[in-house]
């Protein structure tokens, strides 16, 4: 979530909007004060680039719907370290977006 906020600050974005299907993150940022949190300097670094946007929307997305991002992550693991900025779509995600655009759904599935 930083990187991605750091990214849209240096590229001169205000207004941003952050889906995440990481509610503890989510909360972290959203809480005033988080000094007793094992990411507090995290968190505090977020709420600085905050400061540096006209306006940022964080909000919790479940993971279903939140395939382009898991996408990309599993894709980040095979790739150097490092931010990578993408000029094109990569074609993994071109069916997650087509699914997208066509309102198809997925069932939330949780195997006990």
């Amino acid at each position: 979530m930083y990187l991605g906020i750091k990214l849209a600050v240096e590229m001169g974005i205000l207004n941003l909007e952050v889906e995440s299907d990481s509610h503890c993150a989510i909360t972290i940022v959203g809480v005033p004060s988080v000094e007793t949190h094992a990411n507090s300097s995290l968190a505090r670094s977020i709420k600085e680039l905050e400061t540096r946007l006209k306006k940022l929307k964080i909000r919790h997305v479940y993971r279903e719907s939140n395939f382009c991002a898991d996408s990309m992550a599993k894709l980040g693991h095979t790739m150097e370290e490092g931010v990578t900025v993408f000029r094109h779509l990569p074609s993994l995600l071109m069916m997650h977006l087509l699914a997208d655009i066509r309102g198809i759904k997925f069932p939330r599935v949780i195997v006990v």
